[in-house]
């Protein structure tokens, strides 16, 4: 009885390891294959070469404080003019995009890699502007989105963030736990 027991454990056993492997291998692939990049993009070329520092440069945030997200084509064309030089003697200006006419000025050729449920409000305008006593800004982008300023690609570097990691986030910055924070 022990052996028969053992015989059909063993397979079992690994059978379940090796789906479970497989399954979450294979969610991985899927969820970053929801994040396309259709134009490349280096968020360093952007800080060091132009000298962009601040995020809302691009990334805005709606009258209520919900982020934007991911600029459109018109805000990228705002500094590569469509009508602008392919190819400039000074390297400081931003160049003409040819791959931009493709697109209409309303298109978003990336998708974001952080999607939230329905039920979740985030508002980066309300924690961007939370400041200590001393004025100091208590977040900076690269506490959620890691180093973006040296990134030659627009992959996801810090991962999904779970409630959990927003939790302890909140307590660590002294931020209300409240359900209804964060949930509409």
């Amino acid at each position: 009885m022990k052996r028969s027991l053992l015989l059909f454990s063993i397979p079992f056993v690994l059978f379940t390891v090796v789906f479970f492997v497989l399954s979450r291998n294979a969610c991985n692939k899927i969820m970053q294959a929801e994040a396309t990049s259709q134009i490349p993009f280096m968020h360093k070329t952007h800080v060091q070469k132009y000298g962009i520092n601040d995020c809302t440069v691009c990334h805005k945030y709606e009258e209520n404080g919900r982020f934007k997200g991911i600029p459109t084509i018109g805000e990228c064309t705002a500094c590569h003019a469509r009508d602008g030089a392919v190819t400039a003697h000074d390297h400081i200006t931003p160049r003409k995009k040819t791959m931009f006419d493709s697109y209409k000025d309303t298109d978003r050729p990336w998708t974001s890699w952080s999607k939230q449920p329905d039920l979740v409000y985030f508002s980066h305008l309300a924690v961007m502007s939370a400041k200590y006593e001393n004025g100091k800004s208590k977040v900076k982008c690269e506490s959620c989105h890691g180093d973006k300023a040296n990134a030659i690609d627009n992959r996801m570097i810090k991962g999904r963030m779970p409630m959990g990691q927003c939790m302890d986030c909140h307590t660590a910055l002294k931020i209300s736990n409240k359900c209804a924070v964060c949930h509409d």
